[in-house]
């Protein structure tokens, strides 16, 4: 009995130990956890699954021409070392290491990855970009590195990379840019900065020649100096929308500039008063969502080629037709939801390519259309939705355009509000023209002080034919009496004489 006691006790022990050593090798090794494969048939993608930045050398996997894509996922790349993706044989032209946990990239980080044009390195812990870090990827022409932790662009970061033409660093912490930063970016056409905490450019743009989109929307860029974009000769497209502007900002592009687009909404300008310089190429202005309340003279002068103009969600009283003298090309413009009470007729030469003007949500309380289209006269849509306009207008226009090839809405389809009201009673008229408005400081043009001379002139005429005719009439009455009394003694003297005689006659 106590020898099998004995057994058993030696057979349990045995168990425990087993057990323990089969859960000591369950920590996942290179066979079962970490692997690579190819995808499906033609698909020219391989994937590796949980690995290290150590396993991509120790893996039994062969990277040959097929792979022209290498994607990580769920990966631990903490720390990329250098050489890292240094593979024999590799032909990959896409390496795709999103979402891997990389915090730091070391130099020569990609090292033998000779043929590789587009990296992924979106959505990572990544802090800063050293110099050094892209040697031996010569070829790279797309870099991601949206969504990271990166705060200060250093010198030559990117200076290997000769054939980059995208450059994604949206949404960073990026507050500091240095000058050179951008060296060596000659072929570079697209960057995007935005939704960082850039506060100035300063010079960091001037080597970007070949640049043609430019990013720049939600950061913190208060003031420009004018010289920021002046070399970026073929730069098509500006984005400075969500930032800090205010009025007193300088645009100045070199004459022969391809800038067609700039988006500068939601700032905070209140005037339409800034600089700017040569933009007689530029087709669209986004100005929406600001605090714009004026617009000053020959703001859009030299602005030849503008053909959308956009200005909802502003603070803006009065909508005049010269603001716009000098745009021909001019075809949609959009200034609904403003504080528009009245439309000035300043303009002598009528804007004829305008199709499309939006007025909609502004406080208009009546409306000379006629007025209006004079000046437009090839407006083939236009939207007043949302004001206060009076309910017979609807059934105007409709008459006055029922043959013509125009197309207007008045009210809101979506809305369950009362769209139309009554004019009211004594409201002044909301379409003028400059020549009869009273200024904005109160004072009284020229031509209405004549008008009340003129008018004092002759109501005092009036009143004093009245007070003249009035006193001829009272003369007349005095004199009349007198007369009637003589020719009563007249007819009683002559009365006297013929009874006279009468009684001579009877003697």
């Amino acid at each position: 009995m106590t020898a099998i006691t004995f057994w058993m006790l030696k057979a349990f022990g045995l168990l425990i130990v087993l057990s323990a050593v089969s859960c000591i090798f369950e920590v996942p090794t290179l066979n079962d956890k970490m692997k690579c494969s190819y995808g499906e048939r033609g698909s020219l993608t391989a994937t590796c699954v949980n690995a290290t930045p150590a396993y991509f050398k120790l893996t039994l996997y062969k990277f040959d021409h097929l792979d022209e894509t290498l994607k990580c996922l769920n990966c631990t790349l903490k720390i990329i070392e250098s050489n890292t993706f240094d593979l024999s044989g590799n032909m990959i032209r896409v390496l795709d290491i999103s979402n891997s946990g990389v915090e730091m990239l070391k130099p020569k980080a990609f090292m033998g990855l000779v043929f590789l044009q587009h990296l992924q390195l979106n959505n990572n812990q990544i802090r800063s970009i050293f110099p050094g870090t892209f040697i031996g990827t010569k070829k790279i022409e797309q870099l991601n590195l949206e969504n990271n932790e990166i705060s200060i662009l250093v010198e030559g970061g990117f200076a290997e990379l000769l054939q980059l033409s995208v450059l994604n660093l949206r949404s960073n912490n990026i507050k500091i840019i240095d000058p050179r930063a951008f060296s060596g970016l000659q072929k570079l056409v697209l960057l995007d900065l935005g939704f960082n905490q850039i506060t100035d450019l300063h010079q960091s743009l001037v080597n970007l020649t070949a640049l043609e989109v430019l990013k720049m929307e939600h950061n913190l860029i208060h003031q420009l100096s004018g010289s920021e974009f002046s070399s970026l000769a073929n730069l098509y497209q500006l984005n400075l929308s969500a930032n800090l502007l205010v009025d007193n900002f300088t645009i100045h592009m070199q004459p022969g500039n391809q800038l067609k687009s700039l988006s500068l909404s939601h700032n905070q300008i209140e005037e339409l008063k800034f600089g700017m310089a040569h933009l007689d190429t530029l087709e669209e202005l986004q100005l929406s969502f600001n605090n714009i309340s004026d617009i000053g003279n020959n703001m859009f002068e030299g602005m030849f080629s503008l053909r959308q103009l956009e200005l909802p969600y502003n603070n803006l009283s009065q909508f005049k037709t010269g603001w716009f003298s000098g745009l021909p090309q001019l075809t949609s413009l959009n200034f609904s939801h403003n504080h528009i009470e009245e439309i000035v007729i300043s303009s002598v030469f009528p804007l004829r390519n305008l199709h499309f003007l939006d007025l909609s949500n502004n406080a208009l309380g009546t409306f000379d259309y006629s007025a209006l289209i004079s000046r437009l006269p090839g407006l083939t849509y236009l939207r007043l939705e949302s004001n206060k306009l009076p309910c017979s207008l609807e059934d105007e226009m409709e008459t006055e355009f029922e043959n013509d090839n125009f197309k207007f809405v008045l009210e809101d389809d979506a809305s369950t509000r009362q769209v139309c009201a009554l004019p009211p009673a004594s409201k002044p008229a909301s379409t003028l023209h400059d020549t009869c408005m009273v200024d904005k400081s109160g004072s009284v043009s020229s031509l209405d002080i004549i008008i009340f001379v003129v008018f004092s002139l002759v109501m005092a005429a009036i009143a004093v034919l009245f007070y003249l005719q009035f006193l001829i009439y009272k003369g007349v009455q005095l004199t009349r009496p007198k007369r009637v009394a003589s020719t009563v003694q007249l007819i009683a003297s002559e009365d006297d004489h013929r009874e006279d005689e009468f009684v001579n006659d009877r003697v």
